[in-house]
């Protein structure tokens, strides 16, 4: 790649907290691989206000349309970080006018698989390289799963179990979330939160050959809190946590799928929402193989990026010994990125290397989202286990 930083124009960046902040930033105001020329926003005035709240260079164009944004023909690499049903409306009509050679975009691509297919298509007739959000490919645990397996730890893989909590999708939820609780948006337990942990699960022990799956909905409303989870009260003067509203649930908070993996190993994966039971684990995930056993657990759900108190130990069955296996550090661990940020700066660092293989894209995107449309599908319909049909189509 070119000596000279890329030319980033960046959507959805505010001047407070938002996944751009947390997931984004924090990498491309680090490095010198990349500049930041451009931001994208839902008003001029607003992106110029994310341009001064973060300190980025005086030079940096704000807009408040994507038709405007797509005439900057110094945007190398478009970037979009924005609720999902916002994807398609906004990326469209840049990638109809744009110059710029390559564009990144979170998971899920579009609100449902049509919008995907579109993006995908319009991307590949102008030439661009894509980028998806599927950052568990670059999550160390996942990684170091997929090596433990191919040197042979455990011998052969012949069981998958996983279990995770949503943290989302309980009785309550913050009322900036409530959008989740909408199945028609795009962005619930089964694209994300779901789709992120199968993802990266399936980097590391193979794709899904044939599955049955049960999709439901047990509560029928969510309630709105004023403040998030992580807000803590710290005095009788700050504003207490409070119940402000509901909103219908339409989305799934339970998911569970059986089956069968292309290596032949049975498949079990059960997601549920809401938070983990106290002072247990939020995702265990067990490779049962011939000789060994792999466990993994950490805190959260959140697989695909990372956290403190995660942890990968090796049953021998020979020995009866119990093996934790340290998870590889790498410069972003030592540089103490928020670990939102540090998969996300090792996919930026991969596209830059010009190693496609390492990181997902949109073909990548439209095959997820075939999964989905497939879970869907199944469940409405009642499901025995039937091949999948999602690896097939590209």
């Amino acid at each position: 790649m070119s000596s000279q930083p890329i030319r980033v124009g960046l959507i959805g960046l505010n001047k407070s907290d938002c996944w751009a902040v947390n997931a984004h930033l924090p990498y491309l105001k680090d490095t010198s691989r990349y500049r930041i020329v451009a931001l994208l926003n839902s008003s001029e005035d607003a992106a110029r206000a994310a341009i001064s709240s973060h300190g980025l260079s005086s030079d940096t164009r704000a807009y408040g349309s994507p038709e405007k944004f797509a005439e900057d023909n110094d945007i190398e690499l478009v970037v979009c970080s924005v609720r999902v049903d916002r994807h398609y409306p906004i990326l469209k009509p840049i990638l109809e006018k744009t110059t710029a050679k390559a564009v990144h975009c979170e998971w899920p691509l579009g609100k449902n698989l049509a919008e995907a297919e579109e993006l995908t298509k319009l991307a590949k007739s102008k030439g661009m390289k894509t980028i998806l959000g599927l950052q568990g490919r670059k999550a160390p645990t996942g990684i170091l799963v997929k090596e433990l397996i191919q040197q042979g730890k455990i011998g052969k893989p012949l069981s998958i179990t996983i279990t995770a909590i949503g943290y989302n999708f309980g009785a309550a939820d913050f009322e900036a979330l409530s959008y989740l609780s909408d199945i028609s948006i795009g962005g619930n337990m089964v694209t994300i939160h779901f789709s992120h942990i199968l993802d990266t699960v399936t980097q590391a022990v193979g794709e899904l050959s044939s599955y049955s799956v049960v999709l439901d909905t047990m509560r029928d409303k969510t309630m709105l809190r004023n403040k998030p989870f992580t807000y803590v009260q710290k005095s009788e003067s700050d504003e207490p946590v409070k119940i402000v509203g509901e909103v219908p649930r339409t989305s799934h908070d339970q998911i569970a799928i059986q089956g069968h993996l292309e290596n032949g190993a049975v498949f079990s994966f059960h997601m549920r929402g809401g938070h983990p039971y106290p002072n247990t684990a939020g995702l265990d995930w067990r490779v049962y193989g011939e000789t060994g056993e792999i466990r993994v657990t950490a805190p959260s759900a959140n697989l695909h990026f990372g956290g403190p108190g995660h942890s990968v130990q090796v049953h021998n069955h020979e020995t009866n010994s119990v093996e934790e296996v340290n998870i590889p550090q790498d410069s972003w661990d030592e540089k103490k990125l928020p670990f939102t940020a540090r998969a996300p700066a090792r996919v930026y660092e991969a596209f830059a290397d010009g190693k496609e293989h390492e990181y997902a894209t949109w073909d990548d995107a439209v095959q997820r989202h075939r999964l989905v449309e497939e879970l869907y599908d199944r469940s409405k319909n009642g499901s025995t286990e039937k091949k999948a049909e999602y690896t097939s189509r590209l």
